[in-house]
């Protein structure tokens, strides 16, 4: 049985997963582990915002005035790399000196086939200035344990040309991967059950040089002399090549975001007390010195290429009294959390698309190579000059970044032991049949020509027309959320709701919300909360925008972790909707009926109602046991930190064997856990930029987060980003005034976890603090009080009351319900006639659809063996979209035909014969077709077949496109594959409906053989 991370009793959502094949390779000694951080490590209170202009204009996307350079900036050398992620992949930014720091897209990395509306990750550079290594992921990857420790992918780019090598290895989210020290190396780490991978990345050689395995838990790991340097526990440690550990010295604290010095020194940060920060210095022969403090979040060392930056208000007052080695610098106009520069010239305030807290705009997934602009702040650290620029983000090599990951891939495993739950901490595991293949029924459809998965884990097969999910706007959702925490979302769903066979039903008569125990309700702001770092408030694929059908957003329902080439079944995770709904979703399990499990699928009220008793059973398993936060008032938002901690990563119960086992919320949403910076601020107290990296926190902390902040969504009618949805209300106005100090939930009486007290495991000579248990389980099972809640606490703010109606949302893209095609065309949809185009309750067709369909359009689906069966790849990046002609079409994206398992053939026969000449209309939709290179094959009726080839791309428009005019001998048929000699992966073909519109003589646009 495979091992999953399981949420103990009422999981609920989705969980980006590793296949089970890669993570024991993964476990396997031989490669190395996510790159370690961001020309040091990404600062966790960076206020990301977008471009600035005074005058209204666009900024420039480079320095116009080069006056307000230094004199020197043509021959400085000075290179800068930052990062931006969106639904088309996460962008590696560049800008040189020497050209005015005119900003290019180094590259743009993404996975095919996976669904995102945002790229997270990291990047860091070498000391040549020439490599950044980079760790990416999908947003989703942020909200799983076993995503974020191993579940995120890594590459070096040449700055230069743009070249990509992706690594073959998984590794992990944590904030200090990748890490670079003063040459060509970097180190990746991730975890392996109790012990830390090093992968050392070779640059230069775009390879994994060495991997070792060290007992522990190893964090902020760096190249450092001819070894690795390290933070564990309360130390420094060095790591050499035979693995052995050595402690540098012991801070009296967890030691965070090292930086090595060209001087064989190693700069470091380190918490002193709750509220300072030291910037300390450490040797190699172990003699340290303390450089100067501040306030917690004040102070912030960069570096690249053995030179020191220390950048915050005053840093040189703060580190006068020090005598600072020539490769230090501090930058005292440079705020702590900015980015940068490899020379220390050009220092980032802010960086965003100003879309990250909403993932893309409505459907940007769709519209694949339409990456959103990328607004920067800068800082000139010589002349005191600020800058903003606009940056559109336009890799100039295209497909090595969207290949697919070598992590993905086949191949032999590196030497060693392999290890089926490979960096999977055993605080939130269990074994668990999910879907196994042995365990499914064989399929009664032939799933080589049906567009669903008869042969599927879960419960609810994507790509049936007759099930698609309403995509909510989000008002939508705050209405629905609104209601369902007062117990009144009992909006009548009529028979037949959204084109479903679904009989009529009220959200919260399907799913009754639960008492809590002790009374009182969930606060409006943390459903909202969890529904914004679930899904981005998203029921339906991303690739739909709000009024628009889709298949319903996921992350592991094929089981391939965001490979197009892989179907595992046995892994699959099943995960539904805006609330990622996952327990009860498998074909196995039986805790929802058929009707239930489909409401939550299509419905995203039913959805939220069924989410809200996922959170509410958290709280009441936690209050029978006595786990309280601030004694436990429901009212108060602060005091759901143990359910949302539960709610993500499970609450583990007491043994009924062994009285002394451990029990409770589990180490990894620990805020003590050394995953996490520990000068971070709350999450997005310092601005929406704080979204681009959520892995810096917590799930709880970014629950929270988004309840104090709201999500930032495009307003359906202006199109501009604006908050989603209503924050709840601090007493004081501040809502980081009853934050949790990191280590309140890490006490040696209550957990076996010690800030102060490094834990030595046995066997090895570093020791692995603050938890003090071996295998990891600091769980916390103790009440807490951090704050009086009724002086600092938040309370929730309702939009809505219970007599308010739904709000409405106009489609963006409507569909085309009328034939402008003459009377006597024979139109072949792609639907049957069967299908019902509804949205919600409404038939925007009613009273306007002047044609029927008359014939099949029938597909044929790319497939592999794997472990012996037959799977179907082709269906991974197969789509259907409530849009088009008729108000639905199918797409996917084009591949080189070498690549069978991921092509996909459709082919549109007419019910009857035709003799004689009729001219082919293709319908193509709005949205989601853009290749140009769709070669439609028409078969004449009697084996004679011709070639078409066009462009999908319609600017913008529904639209019937002629093929031609053909002289048919019989039943005709027409034909188009996805397999293109162009086919990328990033480009999308559709097939919606196709007409034979009969002509009078021979027309003026024959075809002939």
């Amino acid at each position: 049985m495979p091992l999953r991370v399981f949420r103990e009793n009422t999981g609920g959502r989705h969980r980006w997963r590793v296949p089970k094949s890669r993570r024991g390779r993964m476990a396997a000694a031989g490669v190395m582990s996510v790159l370690a951080t961001a020309i040091v490590a990404p600062l966790a209170s960076a206020t990301l915002s977008g471009p600035s202009s005074s005058d209204g204009a666009a900024p420039p996307d480079r320095v116009t005035d080069t006056s307000r350079l230094p004199s020197n900036w043509r021959k400085s050398g000075d290179r800068m790399v930052t990062y931006d992620g969106d639904a088309t992949g996460f962008h590696v930014l560049v800008a040189d000196s020497a050209h005015a720091y005119a900003w290019r897209t180094a590259a743009t990395l993404s996975e095919p086939g996976v669904d995102t509306d945002q790229w997270i990750g990291q990047t860091c550079v070498t000391g040549s200035g020439d490599k950044a290594v980079v760790v990416y992921a999908p947003r989703q990857a942020a909200n799983d344990q076993q995503g974020f420790q191993e579940g995120a992918f890594a590459a070096v780019v040449d700055l230069t040309d743009g070249a990509v090598t992706k690594l073959p290895e998984l590794v992990s989210l944590a904030y200090f991967n990748p890490g670079c020290g003063d040459g060509e190396q970097a180190v990746l780490t991730r975890p392996q059950g109790d012990d830390t991978q090093l992968l050392t990345v070779d640059a230069g050689q775009g390879r994994i040089v060495r991997q070792q395995s060290v007992a522990g838990q190893l964090t902020s790991a760096v190249p450092f002399g001819n070894g690795i340097a390290a933070s564990s526990g309360d130390s420094v440690v060095s790591v050499n090549g035979k693995g052995d550990v050595r402690t540098l010295t012991r801070a009296g604290g967890r030691p965070f975001r090292l930086v090595p010095d060209a001087q064989t020194g190693l700069a470091y940060q380190v918490p002193s007390g709750d509220t300072a920060v030291q910037v300390r210095r450490v040797t190699a022969d172990g003699t340290d010195h303390v450089l100067g403090s501040g306030a917690l979040g004040s102070l912030a060392v960069h570096g690249t290429g053995g030179q020191v930056f220390v950048t915050g208000a005053d840093a040189g007052e703060k580190l006068k009294k020090a005598d600072l080695p020539k490769s230090w610098r501090t930058l005292d106009d440079v705020p702590a959390f900015a980015e940068v520069s490899t020379k220390g010239a050009l220092a980032l305030t802010g960086i965003g698309s100003g879309t990250e807290a909403a993932g893309a705009k409505p459907g940007a997934v769709a519209d694949a190579g339409t990456a959103q602009p990328v607004g920067i702040d800068a800082l000139a650290t010589g002349t005191g000059a600020d800058f903003a620029f606009r940056v559109q983000p336009d890799a100039l090599e295209t497909a090595q970044g969207l290949a697919q990951s070598p992590a993905l891939g086949g191949g032999k495993s590196g030497a060693g032991k392999a290890s089926s739950d490979a960096g999977v901490h055993a605080d939130s595991v269990r074994t668990e049949p999910v879907g196994t293949q042995s365990g499914v029924q064989p399929p009664v459809e032939d799933p080589a020509h049906t567009t669903t998965d008869p042969d599927r884990a879960c419960a609810v097969t994507r790509n049936d027309p007759n099930l698609q999910s309403l995509q909510p706007s989000p008002a939508m959702a705050e209405w629905a959320t609104d209601l369902a925490v007062q117990g009144k979302l009992d909006v009548r769903r009529r028979k037949g709701w959204n084109g479903t066979d679904l009989a009529s039903y009220t959200p919260q008569g399907m799913f009754p919300p639960l008492q809590l125990k002790g009374g009182g309700r969930v606060p409006a702001q943390i459903m909202l909360g969890v529904l914004a770092q679930e899904s981005n408030l998203v029921q339906a694929t991303p690739r739909t925008s709000a009024g628009e059908s889709g298949n319903f957003t996921q992350g592991g329902y094929y089981g391939n972790a965001g490979s197009v080439h892989t179907i595992n079944w046995a892994g699959a995770d099943c995960g539904y909707g805006i609330a990622q709904v996952t327990s009860g979703m498998a074909k196995t399990q039986t805790d929802y009926t058929a009707e239930q499990q489909k409401a939550i699928t299509v419905d995203y009220a039913a959805n939220i109602a069924a989410g809200l008793r996922i959170l509410q059973d958290k709280w009441n398993q936690l209050h029978d046991k006595g786990v309280l936060a601030n004694g436990g008032d429901p009212q108060y938002l602060e005091n759901w930190w143990f359910a949302l901690w539960a709610y993500n990563s499970g609450f583990n119960l007491p043994s009924t064997t062994d009285s002394s086992a451990p029990w409770g919320v589990g180490w990894f949403n620990n805020p003590a856990n050394g995953l996490y910076p520990a000068d971070r601020k709350m999450f997005l107290s310092s601005g929406y930029g704080d979204s681009r990296t959520p892995n810096l926190w917590t799930y709880p902390e970014r629950v929270m987060g988004w309840a104090a902040y709201s999500l930032q969504k495009n307003d359906p009618e202006t199109g501009k980003p604006a908050p989603a949805f209503t924050v709840g209300s601090w007493p004081t106005g501040n809502a980081p005034d009853a934050q949790p100090p990191h280590d309140t939930f890490c006490t040696p009486d209550g957990n076996d976890c010690d800030t102060g007290k490094p834990h030595q495991v046995p066997g090895s000579t570093q020791p692995v603090g603050p938890c003090q248990r071996d295998d990891f389980k600091c769980w916390w099972n103790k009440p807490v009080t951090w704050t009086d809640c009724a002086k600092t606490c938040g309370t929730e703010v309702l939009k809505y009351e219970a007599t308010d109606p739904e709000p409405k949302v106009t489609p963006v893209h409507p569909a085309a319900c009328t034939s402008t095609l003459p009377p006597d065309a024979l139109i072949v949809d792609d639907v049957p006639n069967t299908v019902k185009f509804r949205v919600g309750s409404a038939n925007p067709c009613a009273g306007q659809r002047n044609w029927v369909s008359r014939g099949t359009l029938t597909f044929t689906f790319g497939s592999a063996v794997q472990n012996g069966a037959t799977v179907y790849p082709s269906k991974i990046d197969f789509h259907q979209l409530g849009a088009g002609f008729g108000g639905h079409f199918w797409l996917t994206h084009t591949r080189v035909p070498t690549f069978t398992d991921s092509v996909v053939t459709g082919t549109w026969t007419p019910d009857r014969t035709l003799k004689g000449w009729a001219r082919v209309m293709v319908h193509l939709p709005d949205h989601q077709a853009d290749t140009p290179s769709a070669t439609y094959r028409i078969d004449l009726g009697d084996g004679t077949v011709l070639e078409k080839t066009v462009s999908q791309d319609t600017g913008g428009k529904n639209t019937w496109l002629s093929l031609g005019s053909y002289d048919f001998r019989g039943t005709p048929s027409v034909s188009l594959s996805s397999a293109t000699a162009d086919g990328t992966g990033d480009a999308a073909i559709a097939w919606d409906a196709l007409a034979f519109v009969p002509q009078a003589g021979t027309p003026s646009d024959a075809v002939t053989p």
